[in-house]
């Protein structure tokens, strides 16, 4: 057995990220542009009146500098800073970049630095903070601005509805974070003048299930710019509804209490290409579990509040419950977290169906779209009542002419499967719960192949076989499965670093960054071992043997924690009980 220790210098150790706070339903980000004079005269007051967050992105673009009837001063820009809000930056001369003319798009990313440190430069003199926030003049956005953005200290910016929806509409989509780049937040309404109270409704009636509403609004009214202007008693009417509604109102910097922005996707353009997909075909972005029943309901609200640690809007993002219901249905049946029964020390590891809700990944959340909840399993850790990992077996199933068919099974939307190129949705399964405490789930796809899962817990390990049958007409080949360890649930091994990881296949073991705490874990026959940082999670990633039409195939599963310096000997240990060769006996169908 071949052993690797996966090692890295202290100085590029990456430790766990900050704790934020959960995000509530009903958040709310206002922002206004262009330096508008009724910022000061209209806005600044109804604001006040409320006691409401803002960020004001400034420009010295237009008439700026001579039309002060419709521009602030640099001294009001001053007290608003002073007054508790945000000034942000929108470039000195409102430059919007124009993605239709590459040459001058060059050119204007060449320029964005000394655009944004003009404005920089202003505030320094007026006694404002250097910004940390910007929103796109125009709305105009190129992903090769993302860099720059981050080097001249901007933490959040913001940009328009498009190209989710066209421009003209005022529209957008609410904040997603890990999704959006926090570099490319949308704009989920774009206030214009024939706005009416609807258009506000609908856009901040998106602020829940763990998306944030974030505005933009120009002069209220803005008479220099009449395609954008709202009108100041239409503008007041919407503040009064967010107050008379609890919404939770900040500027876009306040953000960094709910949101690390260092967290970004991969792929900034894919959950907007995703979204613009969702809206041709008329699906949703959103993916719920309604309870089927009382029983139903109490299960999961107590697995996602006494175990999980849930909030009521993580509870509603999972069931989507109105936040009365779940907080009823908490009080009939008295769930609490510190109602989390002890458990005895010779008890079996406590192995729990995964609710959703809460992303199981910290980042690369662009490749887990709508995670799907059947094939995850939570298994919490002996050592104390909160740490937790997220078991996805299997996450994906690939297989043979994967370029011309996509793959057999994914647990999440991201690349291609046989069936989303067909357009067929596979209904939603849950885990079955037996009485021993062992956990199945099967599932059978439109071709004819069945696949499933047995978990079973003991006191020293979970052990797990995953099987398929091949019902369709042709031969399976090249059956790689992916098995993911997702760790956001155990802060202490959820560092993106790959220091403390140990791997010799069939087994990944990685170890706590302050102890000498493991978790295990192996499928056989194996394919592959490997630690994907930005997610963070760990991989022992199995292979079913070539399946002809009418066979079954089978790969094996352990799952443990350990105590301890000596991990060679712990793994010689796991080999010597014989766990790949054992039978569960599992029921294959046909």
């Amino acid at each position: 057995m071949r052993l690797i220790v996966v090692t890295l210098f202290a100085c590029l150790i990456a430790l766990p990220t900050l704790a934020r706070e959960p995000i509530p339903d009903r958040l709310v980000v206002l922002t206004f542009d262009d330096s508008v004079k009724s910022h000061f005269t209209v806005v600044r007051p109804v604001l006040q009146k409320y006691d409401f967050g803002a960020t004001f992105f400034i420009t010295e673009g237009f008439d700026f500098k001579t039309n002060k009837k419709h521009y602030m001063t640099w001294d009001e820009i001053a007290q608003l800073h002073h007054d508790g809000f945000e000034i942000g930056n929108h470039t000195r001369d409102h430059m919007a970049l124009d993605i239709t003319k590459p040459k001058k798009l060059k050119q204007q990313l060449g320029q964005l630095k000394e655009q944004l440190e003009a404005i920089n430069e202003r505030c320094r003199e007026y006694g404002i903070p250097e910004t940390t926030s910007f929103a796109y003049p125009g709305n105009g956005i190129d992903v090769a601005a993302l860099p720059i953005l981050k080097e001249m200290g901007i933490q959040f910016a913001r940009r328009g509805g498009s190209p989710e929806y066209p421009y003209k509409e005022g529209r957008g989509f609410a904040y997603e974070p890990g999704l959006d780049h926090p570099l490319l937040i949308p704009s989920a309404g774009d206030a214009r003048p024939d706005w009416g109270f609807d258009d506000f409704k609908r856009a901040v009636d998106q602020a829940e299930l763990g998306r944030i509403v974030v505005l933009q609004f120009h002069g209220a009214p803005d008479d220099a710019h009449a395609w954008v202007s709202t009108p100041s008693d239409r503008f007041q009417l919407y503040m009064r509804y967010l107050v008379e509604n609890n919404f939770k109102v900040i500027a876009l910097r306040d953000l960094a209490r709910f949101v690390d922005p260092d967290v970004a996707p991969r792929v900034p353009e894919f959950v907007m290409n995703d979204r613009k997909r969702s809206l041709q075909s008329g699906g949703s972005t959103i993916i719920v579990r309604k309870p089927v029943d009382d029983d139903d309901l109490r299960y999961w609200l107590e697995n996602m509040v006494t175990y999980h640690r849930f909030t009521t809007a993580e509870v509603r993002a999972a069931t989507g419950l109105s936040a009365e219901a779940v907080r009823s249905a908490v009080e009939r049946w008295n769930i609490r977290t510190e109602d989390r029964p002890e458990r005895p020390s010779d008890a079996r590891l406590l192995v729990m169906p995964y609710p959703g809700g809460r992303h199981p990944r910290t980042g690369f959340l662009d490749g887990a779209l709508r995670p799907q909840r059947e094939t995850k399993i939570s298994v919490f850790a002996p050592w104390n009542d909160r740490d937790y990992f997220v078991l996805d077996i299997p996450e994906a199933i690939r297989r043979n002419d994967e370029p011309r068919h996509g793959l057999l099974y994914l647990a999440h939307s991201h690349v291609d499967t046989m069936w989303t190129r067909q357009q067929v949705e596979l209904e939603a399964l849950e885990w079955q719960r037996n009485a021993d405490g062992s956990l199945v789930m099967e599932r059978r796809l439109p071709n004819g192949v069945v696949f499933g899962t047995r978990v079973i817990p003991d006191r020293d390990a979970l052990r797990m076989e995953m099987w398929l049958s091949n019902g369709s007409q042709e031969k399976l080949s090249n059956l790689r499965v992916q098995n993911c360890i997702m760790l956001k649930g155990a802060p202490e091994f959820a560092h993106a670093g790959e220091e403390n990881t140990i791997k010799s296949e069939p087994y990944i073991a990685r170890r706590c960054l302050n102890g000498d705490r493991w978790i295990i874990t192996a499928w056989t026959p194996c394919q592959s071992t490997w630690f994907n940082p930005p997610c963070p999670c760990m991989h022992s990633d199995g292979q079913f043997p070539d399946c002809e039409p009418g066979a079954s195939q089978h790969l094996k599963g352990w799952f443990s924690f350990y105590e301890g310096e000596d991990i060679a000997t712990e793994l010689k240990r796991i080999d010597a009980t014989g766990w790949q060769r054992e039978s569960f006996g599992v029921n294959v169908s046909n």
